[in-house]
């Protein structure tokens, strides 16, 4: 009856999660603000990265906003990017170039690039994208901007993989899903935080209070996520699901970008606060346990008609739930395959969260 007692307990845990804190936001209706008259400022980083600039920049320049520039960073290219910044610069007057070039102290050090763009660019209000990034309209600017209020000076705006065939590109959209759930869920809940944030908006002035990067300046990954770790707060971060708001990444397609992909997840994890890592790796691990012991009493057939109330019960609220959730974040079709989508993510989460373990520390 103990393996029972435990198993109760773990789904309690995971219905504390699906109904106390994802349902808070999956659930929840998008705020529809009024378009703002802030001028804002977007920081355009590239490296090496012709094709992607080519491809990005015609969306950015057509952007229906009234009063924005684009800060086009080129961080020591050797290819034809700065070159094709210099053709845009050339015929739109709303476009400042930041050339950076390579130094001995900062090497391809993207957090130093970025921050003589933060500084040089001339409004107080920053949107930020990377060349190999998409977006699919002429309102991306002014679905992000119209967030920012007095108090709300953090936005945090969806990105996702975008969709391409076969089961591989599902896995990583549905592991994309999840990670957004956790940043957007405790965001609602007043605790905001994030370890895959590649949508964001902020005031400089926020930037500022906390120094910048200075704090985690030798730590290649993770400028967004860890700037949130220390600037984010419940009174100044908020969020939007605001279908134009959206930005598209570049599908993986290989096992080895997967991976590294998972490692850098651990990694910016475990440098984020204590109570941020709990979070996530609470959730991971009652999910890893709830499969154990559903699997052990159901082999063992103790009171196997109270556990398999118990599995159907927890599997109708999460599906329930996710299936909200993928719906906000334009990945419907993932849902109709939640429950092997959930055990591959929950076996895959759990391997790479034990080698994490094992991993030298970040000084």
């Amino acid at each position: 009856m103990l393996l029972l007692y435990v198993f109760i307990a773990i789904v309690v845990v995971q219905l504390f999660y699906y109904l106390g804190v994802f349902s808070s936001f999956s659930f929840s209706r998008e705020n529809e603000n009024n378009p703002k008259r802030i001028p804002i400022s977007v920081i355009v980083y590239a490296r090496n990265q012709a094709e992607e600039v080519k491809r990005l920049l015609p969306n950015l320049v057509n952007q229906n906003y009234h009063d924005y520039e684009l800060v086009l960073v080129d961080n020591a290219s050797s290819d034809e990017t700065l070159n094709i910044f210099k053709e845009y610069a050339q015929m739109f007057s709303n476009i400042r170039l930041c050339q950076v070039d390579n130094n001995e102290a900062f090497w391809n050090n993207k957090k130093y690039a970025q921050t003589l763009a933060i500084k040089a660019s001339k409004n107080e209000y920053l949107l930020f994208i990377d060349a190999d990034q998409h977006i699919d309209n002429e309102f991306w600017i002014m679905a992000m901007a119209s967030n920012f209020t007095l108090n709300k000076t953090i936005v945090l705006g969806p990105s996702m993989y975008k969709k391409t065939k076969g089961f591989f590109n599902k896995i990583t959209r549905f592991d994309t899903v999840y990670a957004q759930l956790h940043s957007f869920s405790w965001t609602n809940y007043g605790a905001p935080f994030s370890y895959f944030s590649k949508n964001l908006g902020y005031k400089k002035e926020e930037f500022y209070k906390v120094n910048g990067f200075i704090t985690h300046m030798n730590n290649r990954l993770a400028e967004r996520e860890l700037f949130l770790n220390e600037a984010s707060k419940s009174k100044n971060t908020t969020f939007t699901i605001a279908k134009n708001a959206f930005v598209f990444l570049e599908p993986i397609s290989k096992l080895k970008d997967w991976q590294l992909k998972k490692n850098e997840d651990e990694i910016i994890l475990s440098e984020l606060s204590f109570s941020d890592r709990f979070k996530v790796r609470f959730f991971n691990t009652s999910q890893f346990l709830f499969f154990v012991f559903a699997i052990a009493l159901l082999s063992l057939q103790i009171e196997w008609i109270i556990t398999s109330i118990l599995i159907a019960f927890r599997y109708l609220v999460s599906w329930i739930v996710i299936g909200k959730t993928t719906s906000k974040f334009q990945q419907k079709d993932l849902i109709w395959l939640f429950p092997i989508l959930e055990i591959h993510r929950t076996i895959n989460q759990t391997k790479y969260s034990i080698k994490n373990l094992f991993r030298k520390k970040t000084k």
